[in-house]
């Protein structure tokens, strides 16, 4: 069997392979397809819901070539009766984005915003509140 390779130019140079490579090659191709299949056929039986991890000692045979049925996602986490939860409860960044907007509007109800003035004056930050009298009246 004759495989072209290609140099660093244009020429294209053909080699000879000899058995020994061939017979690697054909024995790497059965290697692969017998893993390849062996996936193929646990992926079927997890499918089926037939254990597939062994090290787990509800799923082991007991001395028969017959497999016991693997346990289900709920036996497993055994969460048991849990509340209802709402969606922006299960996730945390958006959990934490309503506290920061809600502790805002707290804080703006008990500190005032900062109001522009229109004129030169730079006095009183919070505003000039003009119904507001903070002299004490002489006799």
């Amino acid at each position: 069997a004759v495989v072209s390779t290609q140099s660093t130019g244009a020429v294209e140079r053909k080699r000879a392979i000899s058995e020994e490579e061939r017979e690697e090659e054909v024995d790497l191709y059965a290697e692969h397809a017998r893993i390849s299949e062996e996936k193929k056929r646990k992926k079927r039986k997890k499918k089926k819901g037939i254990a597939v991890l062994s090290e787990d000692p509800t799923l082991m045979a007991t001395g028969e070539e017959e497999e016991k049925r693997g346990i289900t996602y709920k036996i497993m986490k055994n969460k048991g009766l849990t509340p209802h939860r709402k969606k922006e409860q299960r996730n945390p960044r958006v959990k934490h984005r309503k506290k920061f907007d809600k502790a805002l509007k707290k804080r703006r109800s008990q500190i005032p915003d900062l109001r522009e003035q229109g004129g030169s004056y730079g006095g009183e930050k919070s505003g000039i509140k003009s119904a507001l009298t903070k002299s004490t009246k002489l006799r």
